[in-house]
């Protein structure tokens, strides 16, 4: 049994190490965990829901950066007004919608597979650019470009556009007018109530 497990440590250990070190790998480790967990409870996801937030905050969450990406949601202008506490609760509001729209589209797995490029690196080093292609039998591959940081240490995502509809931009079009119109404070309540 030793013999069996210990390669198999080693190569879990050297995949996730090696993942660390270029953002193309780690996210093809993410996408990879991800459609293991889904094969195995396909059938349960088509009707528990509670299952398929877990399975996406257990496996993508990490792989995100929850700060920067909900930052990237509103202007830098209107982030710097807010509390702490204004800043928190947003950021945990918008990472929860952003959970259950992913939990959503999980019952929705057919058997898609991931490719992706090599990356593009920042003058620094420290962020990154990855296109992948999501493909899927019968159909048009599905591009997503994917932007990574490394300033925590370890890459995350901290935005990502599908086929050229930029996410941040998408959500900030949807809030800025509401905070613009009725106040954060009121915006925030809204958000808490579920009616976003």
């Amino acid at each position: 049994m030793k013999k069996i497990i210990s390669p198999l440590l080693f190569l879990f250990f050297t995949t996730s190490v090696f993942a660390q070190d270029d953002p193309s790998s780690f996210l093809q480790v993410v996408a990879n965990n991800m459609i293991n967990k889904v094969e195995q409870h396909k059938e349960a996801l088509k009707t528990d829901n509670g299952l398929a937030e877990k399975l996406v905050k257990d496996t993508l969450l990490p792989a995100i950066d929850t700060q920067v990406f909900a930052r990237k949601t509103l202007s830098s202008k209107t982030w710097k007004k807010l509390s702490n506490t204004q800043q928190q609760r947003f950021t945990e509001r918008f990472i929860s919608l952003v959970v259950g729209n992913y939990a959503t589209g999980l019952s929705l797995y057919n058997g898609q597979t991931f490719k992706f490029s090599k990356p593009v690196f920042s003058t620094s080093g420290n962020a990154a650019k990855v296109r992948s292609s999501m493909e899927q039998s019968g159909a048009t591959p599905i591009i997503i470009d994917y932007v990574l940081s490394s300033k925590t240490g370890s890459w995350k995502i901290i935005d990502l556009t599908i086929e050229g509809v930029n996410m941040s931009k998408s959500y900030k079009s949807q809030f800025l007018p509401r905070i613009n119109s009725m106040g954060i404070d009121a915006f925030l309540d809204e958000m808490e109530s579920d009616e976003i």
